[in-house]
């Protein structure tokens, strides 16, 4: 597998993301999962694939199907993360990164979120650099 770099996921056009978006996606979602709580809940990076498809392709809510025991609750129809196009899937992961970098504007009162190795990797760093500076 070979490493990330931004120009790989800084893609515009149409077409679906491509394999090195969905690798950093999917880093970002496990970075976001093991250190942040939304509005009091710690999501699973699955959580935080389905909150991105809602943000960016835009979801609809329902209550879900009665099976005779009361509404269970609210179901999320509307697209899915992985089809997102290689533009959606780049507007995700800079959305995402702006928000793990500062989620105080998003209301939540937490430290910015400590990158993992591919995510560095994917923003064009070296993480060895990091590692010498602390």
């Amino acid at each position: 597998m070979s490493a990330i770099s931004p120009n790989d996921w800084k893609l515009d056009g149409s077409g679906g993301m491509t394999d090195k978006q969905r690798r950093m996606l999917n880093a970002v979602y496990g970075d976001l999962a093991a250190q942040l709580s939304w509005h009091g809940n710690r999501l699973s990076k699955y959580d935080w694939r389905h909150m991105v498809a809602g943000t960016i392709l835009g979801w609809r809510m329902m209550p879900a199907i009665d099976r005779g025991e009361g509404a269970q609750g609210f179901i999320m129809l509307g697209g899915s993360s992985l089809k997102l196009s290689r533009s959606q899937a780049a507007e995700a992961i800079t959305a995402l990164l702006q928000f793990g970098d500062h989620p105080d504007a998003q209301g939540l009162s937490a430290k910015r979120v400590h990158w993992s190795n591919v995510v560095l990797l994917g923003l064009g760093f070296n993480p060895k650099d990091f590692a010498e500076a602390a």
